[in-house]
């Protein structure tokens, strides 16, 4: 029996850490779970009755040597042997913890591509890779979701060996509760009858790139006069959206619906989800919409270009609102296409992105972390 502990800082219900936990075989893994907050921003998980749960609450950069040590006698009490965390500062919190008790091996998630290659200060950016060249030797396996990120990794001198490709498993059951008398209600909400409907979902955030979709719809609305974008999300981009719709004269056509816990009925309410974002890793917005029988359009970034392809979506060369223009009016101006490219799209998940099909990656990638 293996003894696995995810360690994130938020797990949200059906999201990618949580199906690993609610679909691990319990034959071969007992699974634990620490995290460093409870505040849920989607929708809060039900786990197994035996998974063994635990608080560290603590989850600023000053208190990660603190939220190691803890983690460390966590990590020796329940005899832990694999220690899965995900993102940049738990993978931190992770190799002090796993400096601290050395029988527990590390394995790291990583769910960013380029974002530290963004960085504008070139100072900052070198210590951060710095940090993470230090975790990515201390690790005995580093999953990926997608072979972009496996190239950056391979980039930075990691052995292809160390590193497994693993796509997020989706689980579709958290998209089966969506009802006609919900999405009746949003177009409702928010007008939507005889509007052709995109919508796009993330927080709102310069590497989302929603400053290009706004660009894009003021061109958009010329063509196509009924046209409506709702942005679902919110952060500190919004305050310069706001001010770039009211400049463009796009006020009826553009609409801030702020954070939502019923993004599903939103989606399931458009006709299509446009994600103009400049960085993902993964984009489970992607695997939703696709699974959501929804066309797709989304910018050639991380996940996009390991899965979309011309029949199961629209992929469109990151910030460029010219191109993302021409997708868009392409989908609105005819609904047969729509239709086609959203049952190959929810085909492509059925058939290759359920967790059922994952689950067996992300075992082995454990199994080796342990034994090789």
């Amino acid at each position: 029996m293996i003894r696995l502990l995810q360690f994130a800082d938020v797990i949200n219900k059906a999201d990618f850490i949580d199906t690993i936990i609610q679909n691990a075989d319990r034959s071969r893994f007992e699974v634990s779970v620490c995290v460093r907050t409870e505040e849920h921003n989607i929708a809060t998980p039900e786990f197994p009755a035996d998974v063994k749960y635990q608080l560290l609450p603590g989850n600023s950069r000053r208190d990660a040597v603190r939220t190691a040590w803890r983690l460390s006698r966590l990590l020796k009490e329940w005899d832990i042997d694999i220690l899965h965390a995900h993102h940049f500062e738990q993978a931190i919190v992770g190799y002090l913890a796993t400096r601290f008790y050395r029988k527990t091996k590390l394995v790291i998630g990583r769910h960013y591509s380029d974002a530290i290659y963004r960085q504008p200060c070139l100072l900052k950016q070198k210590g951060l890779l710095a940090i993470e060249q230090l975790t990515n030797r201390a690790a005995q396996r580093i999953i990926v979701p997608s072979r972009f990120i496996f190239d950056i990794l391979i980039g930075q001198g990691v052995p292809a060996e160390k590193i497994d490709v693993v796509l997020y498993g989706f689980d579709p059951e958290k998209y089966s509760a969506v009802t006609e008398n919900d999405i009746r209600s949003i177009k409702d909400e928010f007008g939507l009858d005889g509007k052709i409907v995109f919508a796009n979902f993330g927080r709102l955030h310069e590497e989302k790139g929603q400053r290009y979709l706004i660009t894009a719809t003021a061109e958009l609305v010329r063509r196509i006069p009924n046209a409506l974008i709702l942005i679902v999300g919110e952060g500190t981009e919004r305050p310069a959206l706001e001010k770039q719709i009211d400049e463009l004269g796009l006020g009826k056509s553009v609409k801030l619906a702020g954070w939502r816990k019923d993004a599903m009925k939103i989606m399931a309410a458009a006709d299509v989800v446009v994600q103009s974002t400049l960085q993902e890793a993964f984009s489970q917005v992607m695997c939703e919409a696709l699974w959501m029988n929804k066309p797709l359009v989304i910018s050639d970034v991380s996940g996009a270009v390991d899965i979309i392809n011309e029949t199961n979506g629209i992929m469109i060369p990151k910030a460029d609102p010219t191109a993302l223009c021409d997708a868009m009016e392409r989908l609105a101006s005819d609904a047969t296409l729509r239709d086609q490219i959203g049952t190959n799209g929810r085909n492509f998940v059925s058939r290759e992105l359920t967790i059922d099909k994952m689950i067996g990656q992300y075992e082995a990638a454990f199994t080796n972390a342990l034994y090789e």
